[in-house]
């Protein structure tokens, strides 16, 4: 250990703007495909009228990496106690639901997403008349 005093080193300065147009990443026009399919989805909602006392579901997309479940909940209907074997993205389109989950319960509306990993226990009641979508994430053959 010497007793001579040390320099600290300098601080690397914070970047003072960024530069929209360059990207060092590998996405856009520069990576990918023009191979492929886009599948575009509409009239989720009101898809299919939910049963007297409970949710109704209907398959809006199915391939080999996805599948998309449309429900439509009336108020107070009930999903109870389940788990998807895959990941699943929920996400509700209109109303609201309560998303109960082992350790807490979520109260989910339109513009949000829960992700849920496989196995997870969970169940859904609906406070109004939802439509919501799972999709389940499924693993490439």
């Amino acid at each position: 250990m010497s007793d001579e005093p040390t320099t600290p080193e300098p601080a690397t300065p914070a970047p003072t703007s960024v530069d929209s147009t360059r990207d060092d990443r590998d996405h856009g026009s520069r990576a990918g495909t023009t191979e492929g399919t886009a599948t575009h989805l509409t009239d989720i909602i009101g898809r299919e009228e939910p049963f007297e006392n409970r949710p109704r579901a209907s398959v809006v997309h199915e391939d080999e990496s996805a599948k998309i479940v449309a429900f439509e909940f009336g108020e107070g209907h009930e999903l109870g106690d389940h788990a998807a074997h895959h990941p699943v993205l929920v996400q509700v389109l209109r109303g609201r639901v309560e998303f109960g989950l082992p350790d807490r319960t979520v109260v989910l509306v339109p513009g949000e997403v829960l992700h849920l990993t496989p196995r997870l226990r969970h169940s859904v009641r609906a406070l109004e008349p939802t439509t919501l979508t799972v999709t389940m994430l499924l693993p490439r053959a």
